[in-house]
């Protein structure tokens, strides 16, 4: 799992010194305050992060690791998914750096969260059911509540729309 967040880490920090570099890589709008704290709007933080960390505990359900070819195109999947999340906070950090700090105290839980998405793909996909099985429902369990308090946290700490 720590070589998961680090890779995203990684991703963020390498895309951020690309969009240092050439900032029309990174939005175009100014960061700027659009929630309003409130349950509706934790849960649906939570539901759109749950989305996207999705795909690879339906690959492990799914038993997609059957086969090496499976693996491979679990794996590309998986990485492309969650990497070209980091890429794109990345090019977002580095165009807009010490103005989008406020917006993103999430972050580091956030990356636990799909850094343990990721490490439940990769463990599912190294053993056979039931044990599989077993590590993904543990793993998905602690992805929710990680997600869960990534989203309190971006909606309670960062600065609020009036």
């Amino acid at each position: 799992m720590f070589l998961c967040w680090v890779t995203l880490a990684a991703a963020t920090a390498l895309s951020a010194g690309a969009a240092i570099a050439w900032p029309t890589l990174g939005p175009a709008s100014r960061p700027h305050a659009t929630l309003h704290p409130s349950l509706d709007a934790i849960a649906s933080v939570l539901l759109n992060n749950l989305r996207v960390l999705a795909a690879p505990f339906i690959l492990a359900a799914a038993r997609f690791g059957a086969t090496r070819c499976c693996r491979f195109t679990g794996d590309a999947i998986v990485a492309t998914v969650l990497v070209g999340n980091a890429v794109a906070v990345g090019f977002a950090l580095g165009r807009w750096r010490s103005a989008l700090i406020p917006f993103v105290p999430q972050l580091p839980i956030e990356y636990l969260a799909a850094a343990t998405a990721a490490a439940a793909w990769l463990e599912a996909r190294r053993h056979a059911p039931p044990r599989g099985s077993q590590i993904a429902v543990a793993d998905a369990a602690a992805t929710i509540g990680l997600t869960a308090a990534a989203a309190a946290i971006e909606v309670l700490l960062t600065p609020h729309a009036r």
